[in-house]
Order: C-alpha cells, then sequence, then structure tokens
C-alpha cells in the first residue's frame, strides 16, 4: 500500500492535507460523461438493428457469476448454454438446487460456493443468515450484533466467511450496506423471499470489487428475461414459536412478464415480501472474577434475562428489462428492504463490590485453588442487586436504485456500464430503567450445575419496601448513509490462440454517511456509594407505593417458566414496567424529579435533561474510491486448461467530522462543563490488488483450481468516527465524605467511551486457494471436493489503550484513559474444505440424497507484548496469542434429504466449534485500581437442527411446513482468565419455530 496519511492529535487540529481533493461536482461531471458515452453509442447503434427475441438470461445484470472467457471450444460453448438456461427456474425441487449450485460451482473462474431458491421465493431458510450458514466454510453467530455476547438472536446475524467477519456483501454484484456504522448490509434485514440464489465468492479476480478479505456475498435477485413468458407466484406462512407462544405471519408475491414489441422485447417483474417472528429467550450470566480481600476470586455478580422479540421484515423489488436488439441489453431495478426491530428485556442483576465480598463461613463452601465454587456470599451493607426492565425500538432502511446496460460491438467486444445509487437509514432507541435492591446474602453453586444455581431470601425480594429507584440509561441513534457508484467495463475476445480475453474497467464511488450517537447515558437515580454525601446515610429511600409515579411505574415480575424450567431463580421481583423504557424522556422525567427532594449534595438536585440529537453527537464522514483493473483471460483448448491474471488499483479518501465533548461532573468542575471541540480528519491510501486463477481438468470431470490474491478490507465508518466523547466517574469503592463539593483527581475514574480512530487503514491479506473437484455423476449433482486455503493479514485490528493528556477548564492537564482501535499485529488462517453432494438413485427406494461439508481451520494472531492493545485480566496481567475473531477451527454442515413424487423432506444439521466472539465487550471491560482490563470471551459450540416436509398437490399448489431449532440447541459463551480459570460464563435457550408455508406458482 501506498499513501498520504494527514496525522492529527484528535484535539480539533487540522493539518494541511498532501492531495488536492477531486470536488464533487468534478465526480458527478465524471460518471454524467461516461454514461452519456456508453448510452449514447449504444442508442446510435440500436438505431440500425433489427429486433430480436431470445429466451433470456440475467446477463444484463453485471452481478452474475462470470463462467469465463467468451472463446471456447464449441463443448465448453454447449456447457455453458446449458448451464445459463438453468439460471431461469425451469425445474423446481431440491435436485434441482443442487444441481444448479454445482454448475456455478463448476463453471466459475474463480473460488465460488452458492445455494439457489428451490422454488420462487424460497430459499432453503427463513433468513438469509441461516441460508448463509449452509454454504462451506461461512459461519454465523447467534446473538443480535457482532462482539455483543449478551443478547441472543434466534436467526443469526454475524456472518464470517473462513473465520473472517469482513465480509463484502453485494446485491447483483453492486454495493450495498446498512446504516449501522459498517460497510455490509445486514443480511437480516433482507426478505429471503426476494432473492433467487446466494454466491460467496472466497477468493478474488481484479474485475470483482475490492473489500472482501473473508470473502464476498453476492445476494441475487429475478429479472424478467429469466422466464419464459408470464410468471406468477405467491407463499404465505404462519409462523409460531413454542416458547414465546406466539403466532405471526408472512406472504410474499411475484408477477412477472416479457413482450415483443416493436422496439424490441420489455419485461417487467414485481416482488414484495412481508415477513413477520416473534421470539423469546431466556438467559443466565455469571461476571468476571476478582480477588476479595481475603485472595480469593469472586465472581463480580450475576444475571438473569429474559428478552421478547419482535421483528417485521419488508422488501420491495421492481425490476425492468429492456432487449433493442440482439446486441444490445438496459436493465433498471428498484430494490427496498425495511427492517423494523423491537425487543424487551426483563432482567435481575447482581452487581456487587468483589473486593468487599466475602464468604460466610458459617454455611458449607467449596473454594478450589482459590477460586470460589459454591456457598454463600455476603458484603457489609448488603449485596447489591438491581431488577431492570431495558427495551430497544430500531427500524432500518435500504433503497437502491440501478441502472445498466451491455453492449457488444461487432462479434467480438463488450461493452458495459451501470450506474447505481444506494440510501440507508436507522433510527434507534435503546432505554433501560432499574430498581435497586441490598440483599442479605446470595447462595451460589457454579460447580456441577448447569446452568448455575443463585439463591436469595425471597421473602426480602417480595417486600416492596427494600426497593429504590437504581438509574436509567438512553441511547440513541440516527444514522444516514448514501453513496453514488458508477462503473464501466470493455472485454474484447479473441477466437484463437492463448489468449482469449482483454478485459479492463474503472469504478467511482462518492458515499456519504451522516451519523448521530449520543453514547450510554448512565445517569444514577440512587446508589450505595451515593449514601452520606448526596443522600441521608441510612436505607436508601425505598418505593413509595401510595406515589403516583411509582404504583404505575413498577410490577411483581415472577419470570415464568423461566429457562423452560431448567433453571431456578431466586423468586419474585419487583421490576420496573415496560412503558418506563419506551416512554422516554417523560418516565425518565418523571423518575429522578420525583428523587429530588430526597439529595442533600452532590449535584444531583436539577430537573431531569434529556439527551439532546444535537451537533455534540454527530458524525460526518465521506469518503470517495477510484478504482481501475486490467485483467488476462487465457487458456489452452486441448488441455483444458484456463485462467485470469490481472491487478486492480484503487485509491480511498476518508475524511471526517466530529467533536471532543469535554466532562460535564458537578463534582469536578475543574475537567469541563460539556463543551465541544471540534474533530476534522483527514485520511488517503492506495492500495494495488495482483490477482491470478488457474481451471484445469485434467481427466474427465475431474477439476483442479489455484487462485492467488491480495485483498483488503476497510475500517467500518463506526471505527473511524472523528467522535469522542471524556468522562468522569467517581473511583470504584470510594465514598466521598458529607459535605464534599469538589473531589481530589485521584478519586476520579477518566476514560472516554468512544471508540474509534479515524486514521485507521485497512487489513491486508495475502491469500491462496489450491481445490480438487470430481464431478462423478454431473447430470444428477454428484460432486465432491477438497479446497486448501491459506490467508497470511496483517494492519490486523485491535482496541489499544492509553492514557492521553486533555486540558481542563483550571489550565491544567489530566490523563484519560483512550480505548481505539489501531492497526496493528498479524494474523495467518490456515484451512481446508471438504465437501459431498449424491442423490442415491441407484437405491431400490428413489428419491434420497446428501449434502454434507466440512472446514478446518487453524487461526493465529501476533500483538507485540508491549503493545497497550494486548488485552489484560482483572489482575492486570496479560493474555497471550488470541485466534482470530469469529473463527471456529471446526464447522459442518450435514443435509438429508428425500424427493420423490410429491413429497419434499429435507432435514440439515449445522454445527460450529467455539470461537473467539469478542475482547472485552460490555460487561468484561472495566477500570479498577487504574487497570484497564477486558477479557476475551468466547461462544461455545453451537449446533442446530432444522428440517421441512413440502407436500405438492399439483405443479402449482404446495403446502409444507419448516422447523428450526429442533433440538432446542443452548448457546453458551466461555471466559479464561488466567487465574480464575476456565468459566461458562452465559447460558441461553430459545425457541422451536414453526412456519406452515403454502406456494403457489403459475
Amino acid at each position: 500500500m501506498i499513501g498520504k496519511v494527514q496525522a492529527s492529535d484528535m484535539h480539533g487540529v487540522e493539518r494541511p492535507v498532501q492531495y488536492k481533493p477531486v470536488s464533487s461536482a468534478r465526480l458527478a461531471v465524471a460518471v454524467a460523461m461516461g454514461l452519456a458515452f456508453t448510452y449514447g453509442c449504444a442508442a446510435v447503434h440500436a438505431q440500425d438493428a433489427a429486433p430480436a427475441s431470445g429466451t433470456g438470461s440475467a446477463s444484463a445484470q453485471t452481478g452474475e457469476v462470470n463462467t469465463g472467457t467468451k472463446a471456447r471450444t464449441e463443448a465448453q460453448k454447449k456447457a455453458q448454454e446449458e448451464a445459463k438456461q438453468l439460471v431461469g427456474v425451469t425445474v423446481t425441487g431440491i435436485r434441482a438446487s443442487v444441481e444448479k449450485a454445482q454448475d456455478i460451482k463448476r463453471d466459475a473462474d474463480t473460488f465460488v460456493d452458492s445455494l439457489s431458491s428451490t422454488d420462487i421465493g424460497a430459499l432453503p431458510d427463513r433468513s438469509v443468515t441461516e441460508t448463509l450458514s449452509r454454504i462451506p466454510g461461512v459461519t454465523i453467530d447467534h446473538f443480535l450484533s457482532q462482539g455483543d455476547p449478551e443478547h441472543f438472536s434466534a436467526e443469526g446475524n454475524g456472518v464470517q466467511v473462513r473465520g473472517l467477519t469482513q465480509v463484502r456483501s453485494e446485491l447483483n454484484g453492486r454495493d450495498s450496506f446498512s446504516a449501522n456504522g459498517g460497510r455490509a448490509l445486514s443480511f437480516q434485514d433482507v426478505p429471503a423471499e426476494l432473492m433467487s440464489g446466494v454466491d460467496v465468492f472466497k477468493n478474488q479476480k481484479a474485475d470483482m470489487i475490492e473489500g472482501g478479505l473473508g470473502g464476498t456475498v453476492n445476494l441475487r435477485t429475478f429479472m424478467p428475461f429469466d422466464f419464459q413468458g408470464q410468471k406468477i407466484a405467491a407463499s404465505v406462512s404462519e409462523n409460531y414459536g413454542d416458547f414465546v407462544k406466539k403466532y405471526k405471519p408472512s406472504a410474499s408475491a411475484l408477477y412477472s412478464n416479457r413482450w415483443n414489441t416493436s422496439i424490441g422485447e420489455m419485461g417487467i417483474l414485481v416482488d414484495v415480501a412481508d415477513s413477520r417472528l416473534a421470539t423469546r429467550t431466556d438467559g443466565l450470566f455469571v461476571r468476571p472474577f476478582f480477588k476479595n480481600a481475603a485472595g480469593t476470586w469472586v465472581p463480580r455478580g450475576a444475571d438473569w434475562r429474559t428478552l421478547l422479540y419482535d421483528r417485521k421484515r419488508d422488501g420491495y423489488y421492481l425490476a425492468y428489462q429492456w432487449r433493442p436488439s440482439s446486441t444490445l441489453d438496459f436493465y433498471a431495478t428498484a430494490f427496498q428492504s425495511r427492517y423494523h426491530e423491537v425487543w424487551d428485556e426483563d432482567a435481575i442483576f447482581v452487581s456487587n463490590d468483589p473486593t468487599q465480598v466475602v464468604v460466610d463461613a458459617s454455611q458449607p463452601s467449596q473454594v478450589n485453588g482459590g477460586v470460589f465454587q459454591s456457598g454463600r456470599l455476603t458484603q457489609s451493607g448488603g449485596m447489591p442487586m438491581g431488577t431492570d426492565i431495558r427495551a430497544s425500538d430500531s427500524t432500518s432502511k435500504t433503497t437502491d436504485f440501478s441502472t445498466g446496460m451491455k453492449w457488444l460491438v461487432g462479434s467480438s467486444t463488450e461493452v458495459t456500464s451501470s450506474l447505481q445509487f444506494v440510501k440507508a437509514t436507522t433510527n434507534a432507541l435503546d432505554s433501560t430503567v432499574a430498581l435497586g435492591t441490598n440483599v442479605p446474602y446470595i447462595d451460589v453453586a457454579l460447580n456441577g450445575t448447569n446452568p448455575p444455581h443463585i439463591g436469595v431470601d425471597s421473602n426480602f425480594t417480595g417486600n416492596p419496601a427494600n426497593y429504590y429507584w437504581g438509574f436509567t440509561m438512553d441511547h440513541q441513534d440516527q444514522n444516514y448513509a448514501k453513496e453514488l457508484a458508477w462503473r464501466a467495463d470493455v472485454e474484447h475476445s479473441f477466437v484463437d490462440g492463448f489468449v482469449h480475453a482483454l478485459k479492463g474497467g474503472v469504478r467511482l464511488t462518492n458515499r456519504y454517511a451522516d451519523n448521530i450517537d449520543t453514547g450510554y447515558n448512565w445517569t444514577p437515580v440512587f446508589q450505595t456509594w451515593m449514601q452520606g454525601w448526596a443522600i441521608p446515610s441510612g436505607a436508601l429511600p425505598s418505593l413509595n407505593l401510595n406515589s403516583t409515579v411509582n404504583t404505575s411505574l413498577v410490577h411483581l415480575d415472577t419470570f415464568n417458566n423461566f429457562y423452560r424450567g431448567g433453571a431456578g431463580i431466586p423468586g419474585a421481583f419487583y421490576a420496573p414496567v415496560l412503558s418506563t423504557a419506551l416512554g422516554y424522556p417523560g418516565s425518565y422525567a418523571a423518575i429522578h424529579d420525583a428523587a429530588i427532594p430526597y439529595y442533600i449534595g452532590g449535584g444531583y438536585n436539577v430537573p431531569y435533561q434529556p439527551t439532546l440529537l444535537d451537533a455534540a453527537h454527530t458524525n460526518l464522514q465521506h469518503e470517495k474510491t477510484y478504482a481501475a483493473y486490467a485483467m488476462l483471460e487465457f487458456g489452452v483448448d486441448d488441455a483444458n486448461l484456463s485462467g485470469n491474471v490481472g491487478v486492480r488499483a484503487v485509491q480511498t479518501r476518508n475524511s471526517s467530522q466530529g467533536f471532543l465533548v469535554f466532562p460535564n461532573v458537578t463534582l469536578a468542575p475543574f475537567l469541563g462543563n460539556g463543551q465541544t471541540s471540534p474533530i476534522n480528519a483527514r485520511n488517503e491510501y492506495t492500495d494495488i490488488l495482483p490477482s491470478l486463477n488457474l481451471k484445469w481438468e485434467f481427466a474427465p470431470n475431474v477439476v483442479t483450481r489455484f487462485a492467488f490474491s491480495k485483498a483488503i478490507a476497510r475500517p467500518d465508518f463506526s471505527q473511524m468516527q472523528a467522535y469522542q466523547i471524556l468522562t468522569a466517574n467517581v473511583l470504584s469503592g470510594y465514598t466521598p465524605p458529607a459535605g464534599t463539593t469538589t473531589l481530589p483527581i485521584d478519586k476520579l475514574t477518566l476514560t472516554s467511551t468512544s471508540t474509534s480512530n479515524p486514521y485507521l487503514t485497512p487489513m491486508k491479506a495475502n491469500q491462496f486457494d489450491l481445490s480438487l473437484e470430481w464431478y462423478f455423476d454431473p447430470d444428477r449433482g454428484g460432486m465432491t471436493w477438497i479446497n486448501f486455503f491459506h490467508k497470511g493479514i496483517t494492519d490486523y485490528f485491535r482496541n489499544e489503550s492509553e492514557f492521553v493528556s486533555y486540558p481542563g477548564l483550571d489550565g491544567n492537564n489530566y490523563q484519560y484513559l483512550v480505548t481505539r482501535p489501531v492497526n496493528i499485529g498479524k494474523a495467518t488462517i490456515d484451512g481446508a474444505e471438504v465437501g459431498w453432494n449424491e442423490f442415491f438413485d441407484f437405491l431400490p427406494v428413489k428419491g434420497f440424497g446428501m449434502s454434507a461439508n466440512y472446514t478446518y481451520i487453524r487461526s493465529r494472531t501476533h500483538i507485540p507484548n508491549d503493545s497497550t492493545a494486548v488485552p489484560l485480566d482483572t489482575d492486570g496481567s496479560k493474555y497471550g496469542d488470541l485466534p482470530a475473531d469469529g473463527l471456529s477451527r471446526d464447522s459442518m454442515n450435514v443435509a438429508g434429504f428425500y424427493e420423490h413424487g410429491p413429497w419434499q423432506i429435507r432435514l440439515a444439521y449445522n454445527w460450529r466449534s467455539q470461537y473467539l466472539l469478542s475482547v472485552g465487550p460490555n460487561g468484561y471491560n472495566g477500570t479498577d485500581n487504574n487497570i484497564p482490563w477486558k477479557l476475551p470471551v468466547f461462544a461455545d459450540a453451537y449446533g442446530q437442527l432444522d428440517g421441512s416436509i413440502f407436500y405438492s398437490f399439483n405443479e402449482n399448489i404446495k403446502l409444507g411446513l419448516e422447523m428450526n431449532n429442533l433440538n432446542n440447541a443452548e448457546q453458551r459463551t466461555i471466559m479464561y482468565q488466567n487465574a480464575a480459570g476456565k468459566h461458562i460464563t452465559s447460558w441461553y435457550v430459545n425457541d422451536t419455530r414453526y412456519a406452515l408455508t403454502l406456494r403457489v406458482t403459475f
């Protein structure tokens, strides 16, 4: 990589950038001139050409899988045409899907694996994410967001290709993304009913858009010319979750037709989908271990949680094709996906100060190697517990308008051009309101129980007089992103010789993001550490059930059927009702303002002020890319050898504008009054990306491949924000003396809550693939393969913590612990994929088939031991080298099929081994005794069994039952600590889901 990076001290000082930027106006002019040239020349040519009709394909879209060069032997051309015919759904069923995926894999000129819908609007799973998990080398995690070990996702969320989360997402070969701070599309946002198939590219070619370090996922939709004529299809489903005990409907409909007209052939396709789902997840947590005063390692706390999840996913797709002549194609598409997600979570949590906890010697207990296993834990003044209601309400929308053309100039030159505009928005509120109580003790059993047992005095927790209002916490997102992209490609084919084709092209993008992120604004109402200086000593103000504000905002929570009866809870607890969370900011003001009379100091006796979506929380980002490539396709027809070699060059220019926000703490006025300082950052870099792909059919139906490429993955926009919030909190365990008005600096913990770095550069990888594929029964989908791969990654992303000086209002500088991502260290990934598909037509009973694949990956990361990016345990000790994030050593898919007569039956099992989920996520990071500890959290091995049964009444009507999580799988996470050892840190159970589905096709 070569580049010029503008430095900044993140204090708002902008240094002169070392390039002359290209204005938006000049970029727009370039795009307009390019389109005028390609469309203008094509239109002139079309006037002299006679209209022609054809069977059609999706070839007008640049998103199709490239099956190779134009110059082929007659046999190769015939095979390619047959494969193209399969793009149109001329047959249905599991066998057709397997055979189509096989053809795509065999004919592709790089490493590709695919899945296609067995019928219109029917990928093999209820979500795109779940479908992706069936592809070799692709895994998903079952959490609502990547790196969050505290919230389970029934349909799955994060997608990893060969263990890497840096996956590029495309819609028909073009950019697609969600406005969530990342670069990729949130696959759970996309209705699976709109998709015709999914392709996963595992290595690169020069003509592919850069950015997929792990791989590129391309979602394919239907086009009008995919069908011979009119096509009508529809489906309706009723979804049921057996744990949440709710029904939710889904429906989709497609209409497509094509006509011969006086100006050529035209086609139009309309596809709409509405999908709804409700689930319930119960979870338990054990928090990190700390050493108490007696030298025993005890857990900081524990949680019980019930999460109710409800989502609505809508999709709309319109496609138009026009073929004025046999040498000219035009297309235009409009796509919109809308996703509305609401979930609420009831929780009980123990959040003690572990240094003050003691093991009650009067009760039976077990301590092994200095690590607490079971017994009764007590603390002077009681063990702090809390109950909360947390609610999240988010809406996201992605809209894509694309148009393009393909023009065959003469007999051997093809010109393509496309223009795309993408707009995405996300609006979200995350709100938590909590009560507090100090129980006399907790009984804990971590050994020999799964999940653990934790008990308290239920008579105590059932008395409302023992509770007080604890805290509120709001978080708001308001994100907007848009992109204009244009590309043009020219390919010239040769009839004879070693060189089959020369190809080149350019691509320009202009992307803008406007993100408002208010952070997580934790605000105390009453806390034990406030006693004696902010509120009177003695008991904290209890809930006054005669008060209007309290009677309407709390209820007795019994956690009905918790963990399906497989885990006990301490008993009934009082907790806030849902409206306290969703009623922000009015409910917050009612709670905080009612507490004002109880304060005697500390600066809390002021009316509540809601968090504003203002400029201080706004980050603006602008990115332009300029890419060009050249690629040569070659081959020796007599030897069945083909390949391509090329290079892609891309320049990236980023700018980011935001604010440095200073603290506003009443007891530390010398640090700041919430004032802001602007931050302006710019970054520029250029990457040269060579690639080579070889394919050799050295024996009939036996193919070997080799690929090398250099790939990059740019950092997410959320990682590059020029936005930083400085915070000051009272030192853990410290209680200010009565009458305190100003705290000394050594009694404060100074940190930054924003983890971003606008000067990040891409992760880079040299990647190699070598495979052997045997198509032993190509007419019936029978094949087996083995694929070896290697990725050498540099400039790895890790969060680094360091103390940085910022000025106070008193003229002094103060040290804040700042955590931000940096390019540091390396990673190596080596692995192999093995797969096999076959239909057992040789059996006396026809219709059985099987598909299986297994992936082995070994990964290593290395970060210099003296770097502050090395994670620390709660005692300050360092962790050694960790595996790459999101990477399981072993993963597998096994699916059995039966398809005969009117019946289609499928049973599929998906499994992956333990993997590193995140380093220092929420709940597993903090600062105690000036130790910025952050713990690695691993997801335990997880396997899920799914199935479906369909019966066809005739060729038009089909009825079936789709089932997910038939084995009631339990997801767990694991925490490793250097001194305290290995502990299971969370347990989850979820619904078994059923969907009764009716499909009609005409």
